[in-house]
C-alpha cells in the first residue's frame, strides 16, 4: 500500500474501485491483453498458430516481463490464466467458432512457453521459439514469412 501513497492515491479511493490488490492487478493485466487485441487488429496478425502470430505474442508480452514476473514470483499466476481464459471464451470463441478446448490448449500453451522463456532468461529468440512450436505441430517452418494473412484469429 506504500505504492498508493507514492502515486498519490488514497486507500479509500483505491478500495472504492477495487476490493483487493489482486483485483487491481487483474484489471491491469486485462488492459495489457486488451492492448494486445488492439495491436493484433491494427497489424493484421494472422491465424493464432501462424509463426508470425507466435512471434508477435511473445514480443508483445515481453514488454511486460517485469509485471508478469512479479505476478509469478508472488504466486499469482492465476491472474494470467484467468485473463487468458476470459479473452479466449468471451472474445475469440463466439466470433470464430473455434472449439473451446482448442482455444484453451493454445492460450495455455503459449502462456506457458512465454513463462518458460522468461524463466530461462530468453536464451532463444522469439523467432527460434516460434519455429520450434511450428515444427512440433508438423507445419512447415519458413524463416521469413511473406505476409501475415488475415484469415483467422486477429480478435
Amino acid at each position: 500500500m506504500r505504492k498508493l501513497k507514492t502515486a498519490g492515491v488514497s486507500r479509500m479511493t483505491f478500495y472504492h474501485y477495487y476490493e483487493t490488490k489482486e483485483d487491481a492487478l487483474s484489471d491491469y493485466f486485462h488492459e495489457i491483453v486488451a492492448g494486445y487485441i488492439r495491436e493484433c487488429r491494427t497489424e493484421k496478425i494472422g491465424r493464432f498458430h501462424n509463426r508470425s502470430s507466435i512471434v508477435h505474442a511473445l514480443k508483445y508480452f515481453d514488454q511486460y516481463e517485469m509485471f508478469i514476473g512479479k505476478l509469478v514470483d508472488a504466486k499469482l499466476q492465476y491472474i494470467l490464466w484467468d485473463a487468458m481464459n476470459d479473452y479466449m471464451s468471451k472474445r475469440i470463441m463466439p466470433k470464430y467458432k473455434i472449439p473451446e478446448y482448442e482455444l484453451y490448449f493454445y492460450g495455455g500453451a503459449l502462456l506457458n512457453v512465454f513463462l518458460k522463456w522468461q524463466k530461462d532468461q530468453k536464451k532463444e529468440s522469439a523467432e527460434q521459439i516460434a519455429d520450434s512450436i511450428i515444427k512440433s505441430m508438423g507445419l512447415p517452418v519458413t524463416s521469413h514469412p511473406t505476409k501475415c494473412e488475415d484469415d483467422g484469429i486477429n480478435a
